[in-house]
């Protein structure tokens, strides 16, 4: 190469240029193009002599193009004297316009000032196709998980109806007499319906996981009870195996971590659970001990061990994966989807921490994982219960039934039967509508997926009945065996009170009746009415601190501040419902109502709801009286001045 003539040389360095993969330009500081090579000229589809004849490089570009380019391209290249990687389209001699990626650099002369703009351009026409392409792949891939979603909520209502009646009668039966044979028939009944809910919660746990919808909560637990209580749920099925199951847990493990314990406790269940179904013979141990441990956290060592069947080898790297067994011929002899360690481990991520497995094929099976807590303190426990004395309050209560299956109907009947209630039942929509305006109802349990007339359309013609605020305050429950996320939000936008999914628990059921069953007290107290004595019980407490406490891990500094910020919302609350409802300002009311939602859902201020709602039937009222307006805002002003005077106790206490 070094005796090759120069002007060959020459020739090549030009070739190179004017062949070269990119386009080349070269231009003067007011953009007008005063050099280009062949490459740039074949993707415009012009001559030479066209481009240089005083062609402006901004002149090729499209509208947005030449905006950006006097805003924003040429001022920053003046300032810094180079642009990298801006994405422009020039236009061709069709009218086409083709993306390319600029880079700019600016030459300048001996006193600074420039003197020639130097533009390489590159052809990213396959990337925006490439781009395009995975934009459409990821919309088909989204509307393959809807359609997915919207087929589990169907799949899930389906089944769910039927298992809610199942389970009901099951529960009905074995609080009759019953012969050794029935009650032997009505526990394999039991057992088996409970059996095919497993299934199918596992797999709309996997779908709700797999759509990053499932969040994670925080509050003290006691974990030692949340161990043994895994265990003790677990242990009918190991005595039918003659197996024993052993909790071995460190002394020095906390009582009382913050985390959640739901989700902690499905993972125990769905481990010990494996460890039982695939041990024949010996035992299946939880350990439980410290790893380190400091004032602010503590990690811990979960582990579970059984002596069954044991994971070949090549196996171990697979069983994690969803719908997937250690062996086809598992799922044949013991059942289940294969969801089961998946969701264990995508629970167990979400804590901060991975499922591991050692296992020695015909010698049993370890499963272990290491989550970092914090420690907590002792809290009451807040669970439905069915006893006397929660539901006293619903004797005499008037409840609208609408269900439009006979064995749910049958079910719920013996409940309100036993716990007293006097109740009227129809079987779709449009009769619900009609009933309500017929009787003076206390509750409405609302299915949602009815005939002639859904529950969400049917909630919205209660709610728009007129006359007087009764319709627009009632409580409608919607009760459903829909588990489709969002679901709770929809319920509220149709005018729900609340929601209760299917297959519920009779304490469950009792609890959202129990809940809901005073608000014609508030009612009464906001029309000035002399109130009537409620039974022991009726009416829970108008609002709670603990969740406020809860949220900031006891920690008393920030229950100082929570309560202080919490204080002076409740105080601008105030002024602001009493101008609204003094001006008969609808819009303005609705601001505040929507402001102030997430304290009530805070403190659970169901009497402020209440008063809330009442205010809102008041302004939506054309009748509506000043004094009508005034007992509102008393009711409103009342409920926060009691809020804002425990908020300051509390922050003494704190």
């Amino acid at each position: 190469m070094d005796d090759q003539p120069p002007e060959l040389l020459e020739e090549s360095a030009e070739d190179l240029y004017e062949n070269a993969p990119c386009g080349y330009i070269s231009t003067l500081p007011n953009g007008v193009i005063v050099k280009a090579n062949q490459t740039f000229l074949t993707w415009l589809g012009r001559a030479r002599e066209e481009l240089l004849s005083g062609v402006r490089f901004q002149e090729l570009l499209s509208v947005g193009g030449k905006i950006f380019y006097e805003t924003h391209f040429a001022p920053l290249l003046q300032m810094q004297g180079f642009i990298n990687e801006v994405q422009l389209e020039v236009r061709t001699r069709e009218g086409v316009f083709l993306p390319v990626l600029v880079n700019t650099v600016q030459r300048r002369d001996a006193a600074g000032r420039s003197v020639v703009n130097r533009i390489t351009l590159f052809n990213i026409s396959d990337r925006k196709k490439y781009e395009q392409e995975l934009v459409l792949a990821r919309r088909k891939a989204e509307q393959a998980a809807r359609a997915r979603s919207d087929f589990l909520s169907m799949v899930s209502h389906e089944i769910r109806t039927p298992m809610n009646a199942i389970i009901g009668i099951a529960s009905l039966l074995q609080k009759t007499e019953l012969s050794p044979q029935q009650e032997k028939y009505v526990r394999i009944l039991g057992s088996s319906s409970e059996n095919l809910l497993g299934l199918l919660n596992h797999i709309l746990d996997f779908s709700k996981i797999d759509a990053g919808k499932v969040t994670l909560e925080q509050r003290s637990f006691d974990l030692r009870q949340l161990v043994y209580g895994t265990l003790f749920a677990l242990s009918a099925r190991a005595e039918e195996k003659n197996l024993s199951v052993i909790a071995e847990i460190d002394e020095q493990v906390p009582e009382y971590l913050v985390g959640d314990p739901v989700k902690l406790g499905q993972v125990l269940t769905n481990l010990v659970g494996n460890a039982i179904k695939f041990t024949e013979l010996g035992a299946v141990t939880v350990g439980l001990r410290v790893r380190e441990q400091s004032q602010d956290a503590v990690s811990l060592d979960f582990a579970v061990t059984d002596t069954g069947i044991g994971i070949a080898e090549n196996r171990l790297g697979r069983i994690f994966e969803e719908f997937t067994q250690a062996d086809s011929s598992i799922g044949m002899k013991y059942g289940g989807t294969g969801l089961g360690l998946s969701i264990s481990q995508k629970l167990v991520e979400l804590q901060g921490g991975r499922i591991c497995v050692k296992s020695t094929q015909g010698q049993g099976s370890t499963f272990y994982f290491t989550l970092r807590m914090k420690p907590g303190q002792a809290s009451e426990v807040e669970e439905p219960a069915e006893n006397p004395a929660s539901t006293q309050s619903l004797q005499g209560l008037r409840i609208l039934v609408a269900e439009d299956n006979d064995i749910n109907v049958f079910m719920l009947s013996q409940f309100l039967k036993k716990w007293g209630a006097d109740f009227d039942v129809v079987g779709d929509g449009r009769q619900a509508v009609q009933r309500i305006q017929e009787a003076d109802y206390d509750l409405v349990l609302m299915d949602v997926r009815m005939p002639e007339l859904d529950g969400y359309d049917a909630t919205r013609a209660i709610r728009a009945l007129r006359p007087g605020e009764h319709f627009a305050r009632i409580p409608i429950i919607a009760v459903t065996a829909s588990t489709r996320l969002g679901l709770e939000h929809r319920a509220q936008a149709a005018g729900f009170t609340d929601f209760l999914g299917k297959p519920y628990k009779p304490a469950a059921l009792a609890a959202k009746l129990v809940q809901h069953s005073g608000w014609k007290q508030a009612a009464k107290a906001l029309a000035g009415a002399p109130t009537e004595p409620s039974a022991p019980g009726a009416v829970g407490p108008a609002f709670s601190l603990l969740p406020l406490r809860r949220i900031v891990d006891e920690d008393p500094q920030a229950i100082i501040e929570l309560s202080a910020l919490t204080l002076s919302g409740c105080e601008q609350y105030k002024v602001g419902f009493q101008k609204a409802l003094e001006a008969g300002d609808r819009e303005a009311f609705e601001y505040q109502a929507h402001k102030i939602l997430p304290t009530v859902e805070l403190l659970q201020a169901q009497t402020l709801r209440a008063a809330v709602q009442a205010g809102r039937a008041a302004l939506a009222d054309a009748s509506g009286t000043p004094d009508h307006l005034a007992s509102a805002l008393q009711a409103i002003h009342r409920e926060l001045d009691a809020i804002i005077s425990a908020l300051k106790a509390e922050a003494r206490r704190a």
